[in-house]
């Protein structure tokens, strides 16, 4: 959930980032690469993570990073940061270079693309070919590949509704709802025992508003497979919207009855509790859920909202660094909440930083520039107006709901 925001206009202009917040990163990265010549490894990663903080834009900088976990066998945090780096630029041949060397590592000594692409040059009418390699565009956040692949599998098998339902689901990783609804229903209408697919055509009907219409197919969901757990997460989110608390509260407990792990149901559990002021249930709830996944980035976020909340404002800082520097560096809203603090304290350099860091990740996931401004003489006083919101309150998750 996004957080509630003032709006304002651009006042400051954007070369100011230049000599500010672009250069400071820069001189970050200098350093971290000097320190990596001289083997000294985590030095580098903790200046690497300062560069990326000061400007998330700098592709250098997570391809450094991701260099250093690669030398330090962190393949998968080496994979997300060579990823990172080739988002911000495409071009970037030895990011792409390192990125499929950590695959190489991660995978079999065969490379895995390759492997993959030898399969459609040796059997290219065989649809599941195709499959497996979107799959695997899939897995690595490649969606527009993997969608692709997707396609070019339906074409040779059209009728085949597990190559529907993977098409379905990279539909609505992309947030393409409607074209996600339109691809469901057809693998419903070809097998309609399929409970996947009529559980992720109800979260492409939820996200579209169509509400009545999600809950039929929640229940055929049900009737197909009573133990599915996640059925009942959305069947709470839905009764959240609806501010019935208690309603909610049972959909979860009855979602965590049938599978214990479910920590969607826990997470989402631990916003009930939050909005009845039940903070310290909210507290042990959103650990809870971070002890068994620590990459859980909502949970953390939502720890630091609720000390936010409660004006325990060292702690929601803590939090709010946790969430920025060693979980997601691109969570935009712990920028914005961190902000607030900075300003509310009066360290208006640091607020502003931050606010920068927050601007460059909304442009860089939406196109736009964010309709608001840090503004010294006015800021801190809207700051002090503005309750941060709890992430995942009021709507449900684009990623952590989706089965697969």
């Amino acid at each position: 959930m996004k957080l509630y925001k003032y709006t304002f206009f651009l006042i400051l202009p954007a070369i100011f980032c230049l000599s500010f917040g672009c250069e400071k990163g820069k001189n970050r990265l200098e350093v971290a690469d000097g320190l990596v010549k001289e083997k000294k490894l985590d030095e580098a990663l903790t200046e690497y993570t300062k560069a990326i903080e000061a400007n998330v834009n700098l592709a250098e900088a997570y391809y450094g990073r991701g260099s250093v976990y690669l030398e330090q066998e962190k393949l998968e945090d080496a994979a997300i940061d060579f990823r990172k780096a080739i988002d911000i630029n495409p071009k970037y041949i030895d990011a792409h270079k390192k990125l499929a060397e950590t695959f190489i590592k991660i995978g079999a000594p065969d490379d895995e693309f390759q492997k993959r692409f030898k399969a459609i040059e040796n059997d290219p009418d065989n649809p599941l070919t195709y499959v497996e390699l979107g799959v695997f565009y899939h897995k690595l956040q490649q969606e527009i590949d993997a969608i692709d692949q997707y396609k070019r599998a339906l074409e040779l098998d059209p009728k085949n509704p597990y190559i529907m339902f993977n098409l379905g689901v990279g539909y609505l990783d992309m947030g393409l709802y409607d074209d996600a609804e339109t691809i469901f229903r057809q693998t419903t209408e070809i097998n309609s025992a399929y409970d996947n697919a009529h559980y992720n055509l109800a979260i492409a009907l939820h996200k579209q508003g169509k509400v009545d219409e999600a809950i039929k197919e929640l229940n055929k969901t049900l009737e197909i497979n009573p133990k599915y757990s996640n059925a009942y997460v959305v069947f709470g989110l839905i009764s959240l919207n609806e501010k019935k608390f208690d309603e909610a509260i049972a959909h979860y407990n009855k979602a965590m009855e049938i599978n214990p792990d479910n920590l969607d149901a826990r997470y989402q559990r631990a916003i009930v509790f939050a909005l009845q002021k039940r903070y310290d249930d909210a507290l042990a709830e959103n650990m809870t859920v971070l002890e068994k996944n620590p990459k859980y980035v909502n949970a953390a976020y939502n720890i630091g909202v609720i000390y936010h909340r409660t004006e325990r404002l060292d702690k929601a800082m803590e939090w709010y660094d946790k969430v920025t520097k060693k979980i997601d560096p691109l969570y935009e809203d712990a920028y914005y909440n961190r902000a607030q603090i900075y300003s509310m304290k009066g360290d208006h350099s640091k607020a502003y930083s931050d606010y920068i860091s927050y601007s460059y990740i909304t442009k860089w996931r939406t196109g736009k520039d964010p309709a608001v401004v840090y503004k010294q003489d006015e800021i801190k006083e809207m700051f002090l107006q503005s309750v941060p919101m709890l992430e995942g309150q009021g709507k449900d998750q684009e990623v952590e709901l989706k089965s697969n």
